[in-house]
């Protein structure tokens, strides 16, 4: 496997906006990288420019220290697995596994035995004789992911969207087969997906793509405990972080005329944005001295917690919504108030992070 070092890549298919802006992307040999973003994000394209299929307007791609940016797929030596598996019919399982080893001069009982191999490793040698036709939808992006493991000097896996096509039920097997294969051979991988749970539970790191342009590499605790665009904090979480309008005013985060934290911000205007389970809203009279008004619209029981039931408040403070996930029981009849977490608050200016309370 490869350590990958992209610097200044930049790409457009046409001379209108680019799809890549100045992309600069480490990722040590070994690591599970997903790049995570919506549609139009730039993440195929990524993709495509690392597996060799585009060649980049500016900026350059090295693998292990080689400079590969002008090489085709075959001098990169990358294997892809597609949103929607391709296998040759006419193949059995292992026909497909071992395609690309045979074409690479290997003798048959070599192949016959890396064939094997993989396959124990994903748990499908039952399926060896069996035709594409035969197989489920899963099976056959299994078989995709071993043809892909199969030659044993692949420098990365690139695999775009794998799960997006496979039967809800059984995506959770798959992620679960692609982590524990990461993890036994060390493989770099790198996964494409707009799905952020995907990315959260497979990745080592995540990038998050926006229009072009990376707008964090981190952990997914770093994405979500403190996102560094307000982008990436609504779209990690479910729901995405609460961001509302705030004034830092003589060393003091305010939210309307309620001092919450102190800050080191100079004074302004900036966002305040908190998780929902970074909050609570209350009610009754015992509520009010350090909350900040709001009117409570929807409650989502969720379940419970200790006995006690605990959901998914839904409230409107100056008009916009607010998600809190709390215990039930603190919400009676009466006037609710809402109470933040002053050492889990991030604030942002020009939609960039600007303090991280944490």
């Amino acid at each position: 496997m490869a350590a990958i070092e992209i610097r200044g890549l930049q790409h457009r298919y046409t001379e209108a906006e680019a799809v890549l802006d100045g992309i600069d992307l480490t990722l040590s040999d070994g690591e599970a990288h997903a790049v995570l973003g919506g549609s139009g994000a730039g993440k195929t394209t990524l993709l495509n420019l690392l597996a060799g299929l585009l060649q980049p307007r500016a900026g350059t791609i090295r693998f292990d220290g080689r400079d590969v940016t002008r090489l085709g797929g075959a001098g990169r030596n990358v294997a892809q697995v597609f949103q929607f598996p391709v296998l040759y019919p006419s193949l059995c399982v292992a026909g497909n596994i071992g395609f690309a080893l045979g074409n690479r001069g290997w003798k048959k009982p070599a192949v016959r035995r890396r064939v094997a191999e993989v396959a124990g490793l994903l748990e499908i040698a039952p399926l060896l004789g069996r035709r594409p036709r035969s197989l489920s939808l899963y099976e056959k992006q299994l078989v995709a992911i071993a043809r892909a493991l199969a030659r044993p000097d692949v420098a990365v896996v690139l695999l775009d969207e794998p799960l997006t096509a496979v039967e809800p039920a059984t995506k959770w097997r798959l992620r679960r087969a692609l982590k524990t294969i990461q993890q036994q051979l060390r493989l770099t991988m790198v996964y494409v997906t707009h799905d952020q749970s995907e990315a959260l539970t497979f990745a080592d790191r995540i990038t998050m793509l926006h229009r072009g342009a990376a707008l964090q590499t981190g952990t997914p605790s770093e994405l979500y405990e403190a996102p560094s665009h307000t982008e990436v904090a609504r779209f990690i979480g479910s729901p995405g972080m609460n961001l509302v309008e705030s004034e830092v005013r003589g060393g003091q985060l305010c939210v309307g005329q309620k001092a919450i934290a102190p800050t080191g911000l100079s004074d302004g205007p900036c966002v305040t944005g908190f998780r929902p389970e970074w909050a609570t809203i209350e009610t009754g009279v015992a509520a009010v001295r350090e909350g900040i008004p709001i009117a409570v619209d929807t409650v989502r029981p969720l379940g419970t917690e200790d006995g006690n039931p605990v959901g998914l408040v839904t409230a409107s403070l100056d008009g916009k919504p607010v998600h809190v996930r709390q215990r039930l029981e603190k919400l009676q009849a009466g006037s609710a108030y809402l109470h933040l977490d002053p050492e889990r608050l991030v604030t942002y200016r020009n939609e960039q992070l600007a303090t991280h309370a944490g």
